[in-house]
This record gives C-alpha cells, sequence and structure tokens, in this order.
C-alpha cells in the first residue's frame, strides 16, 4: 500500500482565532497499491488540489473515487473543485450522510457500510463505522499491512470532540475506543484526519504510542468511563446543548401522548401508571426541538446493587419499573426502564442522546451503577406498524432458547444480532442477565436482556 498525505490550512472556516484546525492542520490521503497506472482512492476531500493532480499524474494513477471519513466542512471543502474537474468521481460517506450531500448537488454517491470493502488491485481497506465524533464516522482498516486512517476517532494524542449536533455521543465514543483496541494489533499505524500538534510531526502515529500517551486511550484501558466522559464533555463544549428537558406531572398530557406514538400498543403504560410513577419520584427526561418532544428516557433509583444475588433483581417489569424511587442517599443504582424515539426521528442518534444525558444526571446524582431493560423483538419479529417493524431472526432465537435449556450465556456478538440490543451495546452497556416472562410481549416472546453499565469504572474482565 502506497500512501502521500497533503496537509492543509486553508479549508476551516473562521477568524484568525487559534482553533483547533489551526493547531492540527486537516489531513487527506492518496492510497494506492503502488503500482504505476493503478487505480487509487482519495480519503478526506481537503488540501492543495494542484499538488493531488500533480502527483496523480507523476505516477500516471486514476483516481476512482472520494471516501469522506464524516461530513465536516474541513473534510469535504475541495469537493466542489474536485467535481468540477472529475464530474464522474464517485463520492463514498456513510449513509446517514447521503442525503447532506444529495441536497448539496453531488449526485454520484455511495454508501460507505460497516464490514464493506474497498480494493485497490491486490490491497483492501475495511469500512469501520466508528461513532462518537459524529455519527457518521467512518474509519479504514487495511488488515495486512496493519494501518488505519482514523479520521477524527483517534487524533495523535487525543480524540475528536463530540459534535452532539451530528450524532456525537460521548458514551458511543468510549465504545468505539474500546472496541478498537480489542481489534486493532498494537503496532498499528495510524493515520489521522489532522496533524497532531501534541507531536509535531507527520503521520503515521503509532498505536503503541497512543496507549501510553493518548489520556482516553488509558482512560479506556484501564477502564475509567467516569473520567473519559469528563474530560471529553470538557473538551466538546463548544458543541454542547441543552434540547432535553426534565418532565413533571403537568406535563403528563404531552408525555402520555409521546409514549402512545413510541411504543406498540401492548407495551403503552397508561396515562394512570405514569402519574404514579412521577408521584413515586421516578425521572422523565425527553428531548424537546421547536415545543415537540421527540423521544424521552424514564428512570428510578433502587438500593438493589451488582453486589447483589441476581435472584434479588426484580422478576416483573411492573416490579422494576413501577416501584418507589428511593432516596439518592439510599440508592445503589438507577433502573431505565424506557428509551423512546418518535418513529419518524429514529436513527439520528436521539436515542443515545437521551441516554447520555441520563448517565449524566444519575452520575451528578452520585449513583454509578445502571441497569437498563432491553427487548428481544427479534425473538418473534415484531408486527409492522407505524412504530416498529423487526424481522424474527431465527439463529438469534435459537441462541436465547439455548441459554434457557443449558444456560450457556450468549456472547455480545450473537446478542448484537437483536437491534435493541445491539443500541445498548454500542452504548457501552453490557448484557447481565435474561429474565422470562418479565414482561407480556409477544415480539420478545415475554423476555427481556438486564444490561449493566458502571458508569465510573469497568470491572475487571469486563
Amino acid at each position: 500500500m502506497e500512501i502521500t498525505l497533503y496537509r492543509s490550512h486553508t479549508c476551516h472556516t473562521g477568524s484568525n482565532a487559534d482553533t483547533f484546525s489551526d493547531r492540527n492542520p486537516n489531513i487527506s490521503y492518496i492510497v494506492s497499491s503502488g503500482l504505476e497506472c493503478a487505480t487509487c482512492i482519495l480519503i478526506d476531500a481537503n488540501g492543495e488540489l494542484d499538488s493531488i493532480f500533480y502527483n496523480l499524474a507523476q505516477k500516471r494513477l486514476k483516481l476512482d473515487c472520494v471516501l469522506i471519513t464524516h461530513n465536516h466542512q474541513d473534510h469535504t471543502c475541495l469537493l466542489p473543485e474536485l467535481v468540477k474537474k472529475l464530474p464522474d468521481i464517485r463520492i463514498g460517506i456513510h449513509p446517514s450522510s447521503l442525503n447532506a450531500l444529495s441536497s448539496l448537488g453531488f449526485d454520484r454517491l455511495f454508501p460507505l457500510e460497516n464490514d464493506a470493502v474497498i480494493r485497490l488491485g491486490s490491497e483492501t481497506l475495511s469500512i469501520v463505522h466508528t461513532p462518537g465524533h459524529t455519527w457518521d464516522s467512518v474509519s479504514f482498516c487495511d488488515k495486512r499491512n496493519n494501518l488505519f486512517f482514523s479520521g477524527d476517532t483517534i487524533l495523535g494524542g487525543g480524540i475528536g470532540c463530540c459534535d452532539y449536533n451530528n450524532g456525537g455521543n460521548r458514551n458511543t465514543f468510549y465504545w468505539t475506543i474500546r472496541n478498537l483496541l480489542k481489534t486493532l494489533p498494537h503496532h498499528t499505524r495510524i493515520y489521522p484526519g489532522h496533524y497532531s500538534e501534541h507531536y509535531q510531526t507527520l503521520p503515521p502515529y503509532n498505536l503503541s504510542t497512543e496507549t501510553t500517551k493518548n489520556p482516553y486511550i488509558l482512560n479506556t484501558l484501564q477502564g475509567k468511563r467516569g473520567d473519559f466522559d469528563r474530560d471529553l464533555k470538557a473538551f466538546s463544549s463548544e458543541y454542547e446543548i441543552h434540547d432535553y428537558t426534565m418532565m413533571h406531572e403537568s406535563d403528563l398530557d404531552e408525555i402520555w401522548a409521546l409514549e402512545r406514538e413510541i411504543w406498540i400498543p401492548e407495551l403503552q403504560a397508561s396515562r394512570e401508571i405514569i402519574q404514579t410513577r412521577l408521584r413515586r419520584g421516578h425521572k422523565i427526561l425527553a428531548m424537546k426541538r421547536h415545543n415537540k418532544l421527540l423521544g424521552m428516557i424514564c428512570w428510578c433509583y433502587s438500593k438493589f446493587s451488582i453486589l447483589d444475588p441476581a435472584e434479588q433483581f426484580p422478576r416483573k417489569f411492573g416490579e422494576f419499573s413501577a416501584c418507589g424511587s428511593c432516596s439518592k442517599i439510599n440508592a445503589q443504582s438507577a433502573f431505565i426502564y424506557s428509551v423512546g424515539v418518535r418513529p419518524a426521528n429514529r436513527k439520528k442518534g436521539i436515542g443515545s442522546l437521551l441516554l447520555q444525558w441520563a448517565v449524566e444526571k444519575i452520575r451528578d446524582d452520585d449513583i454509578y451503577q445502571l441497569f437498563v431493560d432491553s427487548r428481544l423483538p427479534s425473538y418473534n419479529g415484531s408486527h409492522q406498524s407505524d412504530q416498529e417493524t423487526i424481522q424474527q431472526d431465527f439463529g438469534f432465537r435459537e441462541v436465547i432458547d439455548q441459554y434457557f435449556a443449558n444456560n450457556r450465556f450468549p456472547s455480545d456478538h450473537e446478542f448484537a444480532a437483536d437491534p435493541r440490543i445491539r443500541f445498548y451495546i454500542r452504548n457501552g452497556l453490557k448484557p447481565w442477565l435474561i429474565l422470562k416472562d418479565f414482561i407480556q410481549d409477544k415480539a420478545s416472546g415475554n423476555m427481556r436482556v438486564i444490561c449493566y453499565m458502571n458508569l465510573e469504572q469497568e470491572q475487571k474482565g469486563e
């Protein structure tokens, strides 16, 4: 694999202030198999177009496509000029940002799907969805040569901030870094989307160095989820948004209307149940934009601890979701029993943001154990409706049945076949307990998976 990099000082917008891009100029890469007259790709569209075309001509390379690591202007600013020169050039970006680029007039677009492969002669790059900085963040991995083009996911000495308006999320980012550290070899060479102000040298940067000098990588390796979250929150303050609101009994009608829109009929809480929960001290946090609720998350506090026997955990959803919330002083954990988003607003990172904000509120109350109940709609499949359409997954059903037959707890990979559990895994929670007859819900086979997360530090072995 042959790599030519282009460092830019010209693409970011704004005044002459000392911005992140001033200190960490953007970098784009021409990547080819190394053979003359071969096809090549451009990773991110910034830099000087004259330099790029000069190198292409010198090496007699044909530019096949542009791969965008995420839809931020400092990574896409060269696209209009590039398309003028090469009208047929293809542009790859995460599926969630295809419409955004299309609305700007780009029409030769294709989706960068997780685990798909980009071929460069005999060389290949695997696409890795790496959300956290933004929801549409992707990276590219050359497994044979141990190269990793990380965009703004891993930077030399740091990571990207969270752009909450574009699906950035601290919980998701922690999960992304944690999984990359599990899958990337220690000697991987990192090619990020920015020059490093910390190292003052051009890429590549070595993952082995990041594990000793990058504070976010260190916190992840040590399981210090709380430190990771607080540091990233401070770093991301320019993107901080406050679209959430804590709901009260005076908002009951609005909450109930949202409840009916989110959930299939058999799972909808009645107006009376919601009122009872609020009167018992439960918390309801909602996302609100233009005076409209887009989604909500509900929880209560409990004396139950992860150190208690699992047999003491609530065996029914009613006990889990309608118990009296104990005081912060006596609480050992938080029970999140509902995370829901309006159907029209799903797959936009709203659920992850709700979970992130709830985690922040719970941690502020000095409570660090979190339990969430997750449905299993892939077990039987959910009926087609405005609220939900999920196909039955026979392989997933067999895995769950095996657990009840021989007590073999499924792996995270097996759990992730179900979209609801996959959502929680990607937000840093770990399946902990499967309960049968927890709730009457045909899609899940009346079962729930209880997921767990320590908000401060992971336990050894997790």
